[in-house]
């Protein structure tokens, strides 16, 4: 092999780690909780969701600790509610901050839109501060009569979505 071969392969092995790196995530799973809420703006007719929240992340197979609350409001005076999160997975990574180890949520659970029974889907991600512009939110509200809403990934028009690292759990 000359020199030049050797060169290149190194080259391409370097580019295969790199891409494996940035490809792999280097968290999944993790520990913490999400606070927050704020805004989006749905397009098509353009209206305002609002959202406030605190989430716990789900461990790797165990249930989800709590308290968890989400309330998101929107078009016409609509209201879901949050009563069962069913899913809540953390993942990341959070290069932004030292406060958490992840950047990402990804929900799923149980409510009730306007007293109705109803299910969502959300994904909140925290891109560092300031939130507003930065954050996005994404959420998928559905009752036995279809979907209420459909709106997202978007970024936020207010407010903000952190990250924290688990505290005070054995």
């Amino acid at each position: 092999m000359n020199k030049f071969s050797l060169c290149n392969t190194k080259a391409r092995l370097a580019s295969a780690v790199l891409l494996a790196t940035v490809l792999t995530p280097a968290w999944a799973w993790e520990a913490g909780r999400m606070t927050g809420g704020g805004s989006i703006i749905c397009p098509a007719p353009v209206y305002r969701v609002t959202f406030g929240y605190e989430l716990h992340c789900q461990p790797e197979h165990g249930s989800i600790p709590g308290p968890n609350n989400l309330e998101v409001n929107f078009s016409g005076g609509n209201n879901f509610h949050l009563t069962t999160l069913t899913k809540a997975v953390c993942s990341g990574p959070d290069t932004t901050t030292p406060n958490a180890p992840f950047n990402t949520m990804t929900g799923e659970g149980i409510g009730t839109l306007n007293g109705q029974a109803a299910t969502i889907k959300f994904v909140l991600v925290d891109n560092a501060e300031p939130g507003r512009y930065y954050d996005t939110a994404k959420f998928v509200i559905t009752t036995t009569s279809g979907t209420a809403l459909n709106c997202g990934p978007r970024l936020l028009d207010g407010g903000n979505n952190q990250a924290h690292r688990e505290t005070g759990r054995p």
